[in-house]
């Protein structure tokens, strides 16, 4: 294997590993941040179906983050399985990393579900 090609393989390898945990950031920030624009211009008094608009917006992207994290955590287990006999340390990672932000942003999800968003 040339240089480039073992390069370009660490290099794919470690976008695949942050991309859990980039989705991860972004989740935590974008909850938490929306949050608090939410609360401090009175949001929360617009409803769709009696849920405060807000809430909805959080429930989406959390949805979009949990489905997009158990995609990564299943293409890293397909990507283990073909890679079973050269041992990919790579796949493991990222199968790691995503079950970690998965469980990241269902820790938050859980928060939002059950605590009000703009205090009592």
């Amino acid at each position: 294997m040339t240089r480039s090609k073992l390069a370009d393989g660490f290099a794919a390898g470690a976008v695949h590993g942050l991309l859990p945990l980039s989705i991860w950031a972004a989740h935590f920030f974008f909850a938490y941040a929306s949050a608090e624009v939410a609360c401090a211009l009175d949001w929360q008094r617009f409803t769709l179906a009696g849920v405060a608009l807000p809430t909805v917006g959080l429930w989406t992207i959390s949805a979009v983050a949990i489905a997009a994290l158990a995609g990564l955590t299943a293409l890293g287990i397909r990507n283990a399985k073909a890679q079973a006999e050269s041992g990919g340390t790579l796949s493991t990672v990222q199968i790691g990393a995503a079950l970690l932000a998965l469980t990241g942003v269902l820790w938050s999800t859980v928060a939002i579900a059950f605590a009000p968003l703009c205090g009592a």
